[in-house]
């Protein structure tokens, strides 16, 4: 079966989300798109993953997000990336 980066992307934004969920219900929040959000780290480039995974962080952080979740993207056993979800 091949699956396109269409639906591995779509299967990780649902996944993402729904882990979110237990991170929302302890403030009572409704999850929204307004409140939660999945960004793309690719693992490819001059630095390190772990650096632009810190360097994401420190960004959402800094525009009121919190970390709530993180699916690594892998195809042919080569990490291409990273899905992670940021809650408000």
């Amino acid at each position: 079966m091949k699956l396109t980066a269409t639906k591995v992307l779509a299967a990780s934004v649902l996944a993402s989300a729904l882990v979110a969920l237990p991170a929302l219900a302890k403030d009572k929040e409704k999850v929204t798109a307004n409140n939660v959000v999945t960004v793309y780290v690719s693992a490819h480039g001059a630095s390190t993953m772990t650096e632009k995974v810190n360097e994401s962080h420190a960004k959402m952080e800094a525009k009121g997000w919190r970390f709530a979740d993180m699916e690594l993207h892998v195809e042919n056993a080569d990490t291409e990336g990273a899905f992670i979800t940021y809650v408000k």
